[in-house]
């Protein structure tokens, strides 16, 4: 008699606050501000839940702005991850100090992987076009936060894992992802300073 082998494929756990917003009262595209912070709520209790009932020892945090292209980086590249995904812009490092706090309690793994965009007038275009209208000062905080928040980690958590992406386009305007190389934890330290700006320096830069 032959064996029977059977293969078990793990699906990963994604928690979006985007997602969150469609289910609740009263959302509209042209209007999510209005659930934006119950979203943010309830997509961190998810969190906690998934990170005291699940089995797995891994954690992604998205960071990055708003139409920075998190969630088509998810959907091409993590759709086989053995893990808990949150997906968010991490722009608050107050935040993002809580979710890893809660994630080593939980004797689980985290790692952040940060998606900033090569080209911030498109991404901002990009933003403007999208079915969810934010106000454009969304758009100055989430990138600037972002990147705050990363600087933050890698300056203070320095055993937590940080993955830079840059986005880009192809000539057929999909977009693309190249990981950022460094030599070692410093070099991403000085990577993140150098890439730090104001909401009003961002401002003027995609409005000139």
């Amino acid at each position: 008699m032959s064996a029977l082998y059977f293969q078990v494929i793990m699906v990963p756990i994604i928690i979006s606050s985007d997602e969150v917003k469609k289910t609740l009262e009263g959302y509209r595209p042209s209007r999510v501000e209005n659930v934006h912070t119950e979203s943010a709520r309830i997509a961190d209790e998810m969190l906690e839940d998934a990170l005291k009932n699940s089995d797995f020892k891994d954690v992604i945090l998205m960071c990055g702005g708003a139409a920075s292209g998190k969630t088509e980086f998810l959907s091409e590249y993590l759709g086989g991850f053995d893990g808990i995904i949150f997906d968010g812009t991490l722009s608050n490092p107050i935040g993002a100090q809580i979710k890893l706090s809660k994630i080593r309690k939980a004797k689980k793994k985290p790692r952040i992987y940060a998606i900033l965009p090569n080209d911030l007038d498109r991404a901002f275009k990009a933003f403007l076009n999208r079915d969810r209208q934010f106000a454009d000062i969304h758009f100055l905080r989430t990138h600037c936060g972002a990147r705050r928040t990363l600087l933050w980690i890698a300056e203070n958590k320095p055993e937590v894992p940080i993955v830079i992406f840059r986005n880009f386009y192809l000539e057929d305007r999909k977009m693309s992802f190249k990981k950022v190389e460094f030599f070692n934890k410093r070099s991403v330290v000085e990577f993140l300073q150098a890439s730090q700006y104001t909401e009003n320096d961002l401002d003027k830069m995609i409005s000139a």
